[in-house]
């Protein structure tokens, strides 16, 4: 089965254009979804329809991504100032606390278990209250009668 050619234009009818939309928004999240696992990266996808809704892919997170992309160019005049002064980087020391997640907890020390410990509380934490914060807004809808 071939695949024809389709030229690249408008879509005037708004049904059809908001099914394309759809459709293509499924495949591009889900071809970022395989390059986030067969190449172990980190990416983020946002779409906006024409009715202002949002749509986002992000792993680890969307958040994550798009702050590590716009504090990229600040890092980056700092070690520009910094130089060759032995001064770790923000980014060595984001490196290195993410590495330790994928070193074999049997192998580590009693100070990495205890730092482990402690990044795991607290991204417990982190992940409750967004929980508590996305219940209390969907309660907040219902209360307004939103849908």
């Amino acid at each position: 089965m071939v695949r024809t050619k389709v030229e690249i234009k408008r879509i005037e009818d708004k049904a059809k254009r908001h099914t394309t939309f759809t459709k293509r928004r499924q495949g591009l999240f889900k071809k970022a979804k395989e390059l986030v696992k067969r190449c172990d990266a980190q990416a983020a996808v946002i779409t906006f329809s024409l009715a202002g809704n949002i749509f986002a892919f992000g792993h680890p997170s969307v958040d994550s991504v798009v702050n590590r992309y716009t504090a990229a160019p600040e890092q980056d005049e700092e070690a520009e100032k910094k130089g060759e002064d032995g001064v770790v980087d923000e980014e060595t020391k984001e490196d290195e606390e993410t590495g330790m997640f994928e070193v074999p907890v049997k192998d580590m020390d009693m100070e990495e278990l205890e730092k482990l410990n402690v990044a795991m509380e607290e991204m417990k934490k982190k992940v409750v209250d967004r929980i508590n914060g996305i219940v209390s807004s969907s309660k907040n809808e219902e209360d307004l009668g939103l849908p």
